[in-house]
């Protein structure tokens, strides 16, 4: 049977001046033929052979994707030798540990990780190979010569033709200093090759590369593939598709990696194809080899379509609305029109194709689970997205999606050769179909673990891979991934929990870029979920969001409401940094749960998480006398700062600070160390850098604290903000006088309370508590879209005429919505983005003697109980000196629920209690705030328990 390099070689002579491998580089393109590339394999090949290696001998590779990089793989297996690629992140101690692991005699490096090479060998009998000259400049230490007493360099010339300039023998290993190995280059070995060379014979069993699985420095285990099964895999993938000469695969995934080594060596090398590789990885050098190098074929993990997919997404959102509307109907078009056999796909979103290069035929994407409805989305376009599923035990690719039928959620079917089947498959509650472990058995299955017996036993039984990875298959042979066996979350109730499939879930909310669910046990014992969540923050500056912690809770109250209770997960922090990933971004959950568990452990004792070190920039940032200044007050202000404050750390998640805070923190800096911050850059504003620095910008251009500035340590600022009336004639004409409008509002709410009584019953208490008078605030817990309507349709004309609220732009921005805002004096000001407007417009509505609508809460509760109340009420009704009237709700929840439609007539109560006195402007203060804020709390929520009690008893 031939091996892997026989059929390269079959390729290089039928095909000799064909492009093998290409690098695009950002000044051109280095490319290599066929010819060339088995010219440089056979040079390295005939130099190991010449050096005495014997075959099966492993060497290691450590190196970024070049063509030299290929040469060696091919040269290793062409000397008879196993190739052992390595992971270019790891440090030297994880190389070392592998080296040792495989007894890998040679280490092939670039200059880059020479310096990483160079400390893992220290001490060892392992010589090092350079892929340049250009690393010449570090030498190892030259050793005596036994005749001359002359200083013999380390590196061969082409008259030194031992083994001691090669693969150095026991003995002279063993006299080689401490950390100075034994080194040669690629060029000296290419410039010292002549006469013809043999590749050695090996059997189609023999060993041809040796994979290290991610994640297992710890406990390595070494896949042994051999030249069987990598012709396995390619024979599996040729009878897929068509892979020749005129196609051009692109490799963005390090060659370390299995789905690299088959996708952009193995398939390309042995089809006469041509391989391409970036020595720059960013999306700019990406977009520009997939346009210019041609390509017909793209394998790569999903973190690529997302990124596309959002590319595309959000250029469509911020066309007109018309533009849009043509875009959803030509999508809805192209998915009828597929269905049909038809693909008007590249007729219709032509610019879209051209992304993916006008010769794109297959895009694949494996390694770690791609989001259906991104698969979806991209099929609307007229793009197939085939998934691919594999493990480095069996070579990379076991499964794929057929390119003429892309069963869009699943892996497709088995390749050919492969057998698959499913073993104990449990049923589940949620009428899902019954998953069980994935088993195969082919000529792509691993030879075993190197040197590992034990664990070879535990997953190789009766020719059978016990995978370990959970899935099922349809009626028509698509195997569906469920999760991995040992990550299953098992609950106190015995139930199973696949955490991938509760993260697609949360990872619906925008605001939520990464999310890692585990099992952590609760106080009464056993299993309940937790989650990590990095917020995204792109996302929260673009919508003007600073409070991270509130929209996040909102979001996942949200989507926790649409799981099972089993599903939902019960506890969760925040994390700024991304989640550790493994080269095919799959989350390492192991480690994640490892560190949370650390970080509750050192929190209990009372010990601090290691941190990065700080910049000599940042240093000297923090040494500035204005700086300084105000990191003190920062430090005052803050509920939860640390020791030591520092420039990165933001404002809400490390230092305790809401929006309110932040303002009145913002005042006080202002104060301290001059400047004036325009009011909409303090939605920009997210870090501690970032607020210090936006007020020292402000002093630089010409502002100046005020005379007669308060002492740094108090804040009275918010009388002087709201005493400032706003300019936006949206909020300045709700004082104008409009008799008609305000007649045909005041009928249209009887008639919708008409409406309502026909089908239950409304009942009002405590209608005598509003002022009929002056400025007020009505105050309301917040259930349901009805509420402020409701509100309406039992005050009288007098009141309602004088009534005005603040609304979101997210629901009153737009469209109708917007023009409702007017006809019922709503202002559309984002309390979160823009907060001292917000507020600005609430004092000026009440200085004109109307009354306020107001909502606490700030958000609809999600299961109707009052929720936390913010103090934007107190502090408005301090500084105006205007009265609070507490008002409880009850049914308006379930009449309309948050997060579902309207569900039905439900017998609505609404409760309204005496006006609340605030204490005299004079003792304004955050505390003062906090205790009118908890009064009303209190005041309202005991009014809704008694609604709540009384609809119980109604209902029993």
């Amino acid at each position: 049977m031939p091996t892997f390099y026989d059929r390269f070689v079959e390729c290089a002579e039928r095909w000799p001046q064909n492009a093998a491998v290409e690098v695009q580089k950002p000044d051109g393109v280095e490319s290599y033929t066929y010819a060339e590339l088995r010219g440089l394999a056979e040079s390295i090949g005939s130099w190991l052979v010449r050096n005495a290696m014997p075959p099966g001998e492993r060497i290691a590779i450590l190196a970024d994707n070049h063509p030299r990089w290929v040469a060696a793989y091919l040269g290793i297996i062409a000397a008879g030798g196993a190739a052992v690629p390595l992971d270019t992140a790891y440090h030297a101690d994880q190389v070392a540990k592998l080296l040792k692991d495989s007894g890998a005699s040679l280490l092939v490096c670039d200059a880059k990780h020479l310096e990483i090479a160079q400390e893992a060998v220290s001490g060892t009998e392992v010589g090092i190979v350079l892929t340049e000259s250009e690393g010449r400049a570090w030498r190892a230490a030259p050793t005596q010569s036994a005749t001359d007493g002359q200083p013999r360099a380390a590196v061969p010339t082409q008259a030194d033709k031992q083994p001691a300039a090669g693969i150095p023998t026991q003995a002279e290993r063993e006299s080689v200093p401490v950390g100075s190995p034994a080194i040669t280059d690629f060029d000296s070995i290419f410039a010292g090759q002549n006469g013809a060379f043999t590749p050695v014979p090996r059997g189609s069993d023999d060993l041809a590369s040796l994979l290290y699985t991610s994640g297992t420095t710890a406990d390595p285990k070494g896949v042994m593939l051999t030249h069987a099964n990598l012709l396995g895999e390619a024979g599996g993938v040729f009878a897929w598709a068509h892979i020749g000469p005129e196609d051009a695969i692109l490799g963005v995934l390090p060659l370390f990696h299995v789905l690299s080594q088959m996708a952009n060596l193995l398939l390309p090398l042995v089809a006469g194809a041509r391989a391409v590789f970036l020595s720059t990885l960013n999306t700019t050098e990406l977009l520009k080899a997939l346009r210019e190098r041609q390509i017909t074929a793209f394998a790569v993990v999903p973190q690529f379509f997302y990124l596309i997919h959002d590319r595309i997404f959000k250029e469509v959102a911020q066309k007109r609305r018309l533009t849009r509307v043509a875009f959803g109907t030509m999508r809805r078009v192209t998915v009828f029109c597929r269905k049909i056999g038809l693909n008007p796909g590249r007729l219709f979103f032509g610019k879209v194709h051209e992304l993916f290069g006008k010769k794109m035929r297959l895009l694949v994407t494996g390694g770690s689970r791609f989001d259906p409805q991104v698969g979806r989305d991209f099929r609307s376009l007229g793009i197939d997205v085939l998934q691919a599923y594999g493990l480095t035990e069996t070579c990379g690719g076991a499964f794929v999606n057929s390119p003429r039928h892309n069963v869009i959620g699943s892996v497709g079917k088995a390749l050919k050769g492969v057998e698959a089947k499913i073993v104990d498959a449990q049923t589940s509650d949620d009428g899902s179909p019954a998953s069980g472990e994935i088993i195969m058995r082919g000529p792509i299955v691993m030879k075993g673990y190197w040197n590992r017996p034990d664990a070879t036993a535990e997953v190789v039984k009766d020719g059978w891979l016990y995978t370990g990875d959970l899935g099922y298959f349809d009626a028509d042979g698509n195997l569906f991934i469920s999760g991995r066996k040992k990550e299953v979350i098992i609950l106190s109730n015995g139930k199973n929990v696949y955490p991938e499939e509760i993260e697609a879930h949360y990872l619906q909310s925008p605001i939520i870029k990464e999310i890692c669910v585990m099992g952590m046990e609760g106080a009464a014992g056993g299993d309940k979920l937790f989650a990590v969540i990095v917020p995204n923050f792109e996302a929260l500056r673009q919508r003007k969001v600073v409070n991270t912690r509130e929209v996040i809770r909102y979001d996942i109250e949200g989507l926790s409401a649409k799981l099972a209770s089993t599903k939902r997960i019960s506890g969760y922090e925040i994390w700024q940094d991304d989640l550790p990933r493994t080269t095919t971004r799959k989350i390492k959950r192991f480690e994640i749960q490892k560190r949370v568990q650390a970080r509750k452990g050192a929190d209990a004792a009372g010990e601090l998480a290691a941190v990065k070190p700080l910049t000599h920039e940042e240093k000297s940032w923090l040494e500035r006398d204005d700086v300084k200044r105000a990191l003190k007050i920062i430090r005052d202000y803050s509920t939860s700062a640390p020791e030591n404050i520092r420039p990165g750390d933001n404002l809400e998640l490390d230092l305790g600070l809401d929006s309110m805070r932040r303002v009145e923190l913002l005042v006080a800096v202002e104060q301290e160390i001059g400047g004036d911050v325009p009011e909409s850059e303090l939605a920009n504003v997210y870090t501690v850098r970032e607020m210090v620095d936006a007020v020292r910008e402000s002093a630089a251009m010409g502002s100046k604290a005020g005379e007669g500035a308060r002492p740094a340590h108090t804040f009275a600022g918010w009388s002087a903000v709201l005493r400032e009336d706003p300019t936006d004639p949206a909020v300045t004409t709700i004082t104008n006088s409009r008799p008609i409008t305000d007649t045909v509002i005041f009928l249209a709410t009887r008639l919708a309370g008409f409406i309502w009584r026909a089908f239950s019953r409304i009942d009002v208490e405590g209608l005598e508590n509003v002022p009929s008078s002056g400025s007020f605030l009505l105050c309301s817990n917040h259930q349901s879209y009805l509420d402020p309507a409701f509100l309406l349709v039992i005050l009288p004309f007098k009141t309602l005429r004088n009534l005005f609220a603040v609304g979101t732009s997210e629901i009153f921005g737009t469209g109708i919505m917007l023009r409702m805002a007017k006809l019922f004096r709503v202002m559309v000001v984002d309390p979160d983005a823009n907060l001292i407007p917000a507020m600005r417009a609430g004092a000026y509505g009440l200085r004109h003697g109307l009354g306020l609508v107001l909502y606490p809460e700030g958000e609809r509760s999600i299961d109707g109980t009052p929720r936390i109340f913010k103090k934007g009420a107190a502090i408005l009704s301090i500084h105006l000196q205007v009265p609070i009237v507490p008002i409880a709700i009850e049914g308006f929840f379930e009449s309309w629920p948050r997060g579902k439609s309207f569900q039905k007539f439900a017998p609505l109560k609404i409760k309204i209690g005496k006006p609340m006195i605030p204490p005299p402007e004079s003792k304004a203060s955050e505390e003062a705030y906090a205790k009118l804020t908890t009064e009303l709390k209190a005041g309202v929520e005991q009014m809704w328990k008694g609604l709540d009690r009384a609809s119980e008893q109604r209902k029993s």
